[in-house]
């Protein structure tokens, strides 16, 4: 989430950054809220100052033996004032919140600027492998395989979930166990292995809550939902927390199911096991200081 600060002080920044999005960012609302939010700080600030004031004057007559009604009346009601000024405050803080939140992060500025024509190759490993036949689905192969069963598990539970079986559970497995031992042998990550749900904190954190909540499953009558990905609990292992910079980085992975609805992509990757609602994944997740993080990717 983008600080509050860096918003009210470089407004035509964050809407130029988003234009690079395709995003057309009106914050006109956020800047309202937020000088509206000043003013009233500023008016509960001069109001408690008061507060104080007079109540000394109050214990002086008091002292005195002097009537102080008045002004304890007078006191009484600066004090409804206050907690109702308090209040305006929490309501906004609450709107201020829900409009960064739909902010998504600002792109390095080395970074194309378009959609997918205009992605940009960083690297490749080896060439693609050229058929001189019409290569089959991988959906055909795992059947004609018996590895891949996705008839029965439409039977069982729906669409966009398989059932891996014999050679085709044996490979699943021995493909995680194999970046597994790689990256914590030779890459130097620690292993975690994570809760399969998480609360709504934790879901806001890393940014799947409130943008992608239809593309997430959530437990009936619980403030828990299945992850979409190790990287929500093994990103929040360390929230509210303060890391030593000289640890740094700190290097996890993690394999876990992914849970994921789907709810945007009716109609693409319908066969086949590439946009599952379940399917598994080994992360890998670097907490490093902001300066050197760039060159952590």
């Amino acid at each position: 989430m983008l600080d509050i600060k860096f918003i009210r002080s470089n407004p035509d920044e964050v809407v130029r950054a988003m234009k690079t999005r395709g995003m057309d960012l009106d914050l006109s609302e956020f800047l309202s809220l937020d000088e509206r939010r000043r003013k009233i700080l500023s008016e509960v600030e001069q109001l408690k100052s008061k507060r104080n004031t007079v109540s000394k004057e109050i214990g002086m007559m008091k002292k005195n033996g002097e009537n102080a009604d008045e002004l304890v009346k007078e006191m009484g009601q600066v004090g409804d004032e206050i907690k109702k000024l308090d209040d305006d405050v929490k309501e906004i803080d609450a709107a201020l919140r829900n409009i960064v939140l739909a902010i998504p992060n600002i792109p390095d500025k080395s970074l194309p600027i378009g959609g997918e024509q205009d992605y940009r190759v960083e690297r490749t490993w080896g060439e693609p492998k050229q058929f001189d036949f019409e290569a089959k689905g991988h959906w055909d192969i795992g059947e004609k395989l018996n590895i891949l069963d996705f008839e029965r598990a439409t039977k069982v539970t729906g669409t966009r979930f398989t059932f891996y079986r014999g050679l085709g559970a044996k490979l699943e497995r021995a493909v995680i166990s194999l970046m597994l031992d790689i990256h914590t042998t030779e890459n130097g990550y620690e292993e975690l292995i994570p809760p399969y749900m998480a609360n709504k904190d934790s879901m806001t954190g890393t940014g799947q809550l409130p943008k992608f909540a239809e593309d997430m499953f959530k437990l009936e009558g619980m403030d828990y939902y299945l992850i979409p990905t190790a990287e929500v609990p093994v990103t929040n292992y360390y929230r509210d927390e303060i890391l030593d910079e000289k640890n740094l980085p700190i290097k996890h992975c993690a394999f876990s199911p992914c849970f994921r609805a789907e709810a945007g992509s009716y109609g693409r990757d319908t066969r086949g096991i590439i946009r599952q609602h379940q399917f598994h994944k080994v992360e890998l997740v670097k907490f490093a200081h902001p300066e050197n993080s760039f060159e952590e990717l």
